[in-house]
């Protein structure tokens, strides 16, 4: 049976809300999540797509839009003074994490840390608390991520996602099927289901 694909990026406030719900949404068809790090100013670049809060009337919606979709979900979210952050160094540890099994626990203490703490993702301070959280030893996720195998794995994930035709964050892939946003999570669900042609 076919598992979710979540590709995502810490510094996506949509892919944090999403993160909150996934799992939950998986194993209620008794699937699972492969938490795939990816980065989403690559995927911009590469797609000739572009952060919603670049365009004023869409930036001042979304702060309500994020709002409400926290609310309903029932998780802390507070908009970050950092925002936008620059999570190369975030996303290599989640990267990294991967590797030793941690992906799932690294990727939600930063996102938490950031969208509900305000902390930056890619500052010391907020890598070594994800990694204390997430049951890694801190000098050697600073370290790992500084070098050469985990910068290219960070690249060949976010390469698959622009071969995949992934142009934006969160996006989850089941089958065959791109599901793009955290409010498509209700179609991710019919397409675990069985509900949706073409997907599950």
């Amino acid at each position: 049976m076919d598992s979710i694909d979540f590709f995502y990026d810490i510094g996506s406030p949509y892919s944090y809300l999403c993160a909150t719900q996934i799992e939950g949404v998986a194993g209620k068809h008794g699937r699972g999540v492969r938490w795939r790090p990816m980065l989403l100013g690559a995927i911009f670049k590469a797609t000739g797509n572009d952060m919603p809060a670049r365009v004023p009337a869409k930036a001042k919606w979304m702060l309500q839009d994020l709002a409400l979709w926290a609310e309903s979900y029932g998780v802390p979210f507070t908009f970050p003074a950092s925002f936008p952050a620059n999570t190369v160094r975030a996303m290599r540890a989640c990267t990294f994490a991967a590797e030793r099994g941690k992906v799932r626990e690294m990727s939600i203490a930063l996102f938490e840390g950031y969208w509900s703490r305000g902390i930056d993702p890619s500052s010391a301070e907020g890598l070594q608390q994800a990694s204390a959280a997430a049951g890694l030893d801190a000098a050697e996720v600073l370290a790992a991520i500084e070098t050469q195998p985990i910068k290219d794995a960070l690249r060949r994930s976010t390469d698959e996602a622009i071969g995949l035709g992934i142009f934006g964050a969160p996006a989850m892939v089941v089958g065959k099927q791109l599901f793009w946003g955290n409010d498509r999570l209700h179609l991710v669900d019919r397409a675990l289901a069985g509900d949706l042609g073409g997907a599950a």
